[in-house]
């Protein structure tokens, strides 16, 4: 295994995606216990640190709004590490494709789902490199299988751009902002599970915040295969098993750990701002 595959693969195994331990850190009662993973930022950064200690080029992080991407430059191959977008494969661009001006690579990622008649679909990252004046752009393009539409849908997508350079000082210069942010619908965690073609989520929508008492009924839980169920519901057993064991803590913990982001975001959150629900089925 190379070098950057093994890096995505420890952070993808190792971080939990978690869009709650930032209320948790700046509006709680400080940072939460590592293994409830971290947010997509963090992941990068994670996953750039592991990449460098196996020996990789010191990558550049690159940030489109509330993302960023690792790049690095290896031997004239252009290398993209972003977990947040469950690619299984490293992206790659070649020295020659590079020096091109334009190229377009697609890699497998998480979740693996079956179609209408049982064929395997799995995850899509598509990405482009293209120079232009102002340097290269790399577009990426997350598509998921989605089981009710019977199809691939676009369900994330992001341009780095090689001047837009991620700055941790001044992207939490108004982490308040940051965290109030409309698009910020959901607290969620979401595990990558072993064999990197299964997920597991643990989800609390936001919309109508101001008026909701939060509790541990309000979470959903979403397969890899994209079926959801309620908390209080027989089949969320089976997602809460993944997720203990994906994060080592008990269901109470995790239940515990998202019920109280909510509440810290209804707290600091402005009560007239209207949130988009939360598309729970894909």
């Amino acid at each position: 295994m190379d070098i950057y595959a093994k890096a995505l693969k420890g952070t993808l195994t190792d971080i939990p995606y978690n869009s709650a331990t930032h209320y948790h850190e700046y509006f709680g009662d400080g940072p939460a216990d590592p293994r409830f993973g971290a947010a997509c930022i963090m992941q990068t950064i994670d996953v750039a640190r592991r990449a460098v200690d196996l020996g990789a080029p010191e990558p550049v992080l690159l940030q489109d709004m509330r993302h960023v991407g690792a790049v690095f430059h290896d031997n004239g191959d252009v290398i993209v590490l972003d977990p947040y977008l469950l690619h299984r494969e490293p992206i790659r661009f070649s020295a020659e494709a590079v020096e091109s001006g334009e190229a377009t690579v697609e890699v497998p990622a998480a979740p693996v789902r079956r179609d209408s008649t049982g064929a395997r679909r799995d995850g899509r990252l598509h990405a482009r490199y293209k120079k232009n004046r102002n340097g290269y752009v790399i577009r990426l393009d997350y598509f998921k299988f989605s089981p009710s539409q019977d199809k691939y849908v676009l369900s994330r997508h992001f341009s780095l751009r090689e001047n837009e350079l991620f700055d941790m000082r001044e992207f939490t210069a108004d982490i308040h902002g940051l965290m109030t942010h409309p698009e910020q619908t959901s607290v969620s965690i979401r595990a990558v599970l072993p064999g990197l073609q299964r997920t597991a989520e643990a989800i609390i929508p936001l919309k109508g915040f101001a008026e909701r008492v939060f509790t541990a009924d309000d979470i959903w839980l979403r397969t890899g295969e994209g079926v959801v169920s309620r908390n209080s519901d027989p089949g969320s057993s089976a997602v809460w098993e993944e997720l203990e064991g994906s994060l080592s803590l008990p269901r109470a913990d995790i239940a515990d750990h998202l019920v109280s982001a909510a509440e810290i975001y209804q707290r600091i959150a402005d009560p007239k701002q209207e949130l988009a629900p939360y598309a729970l089925v894909e």
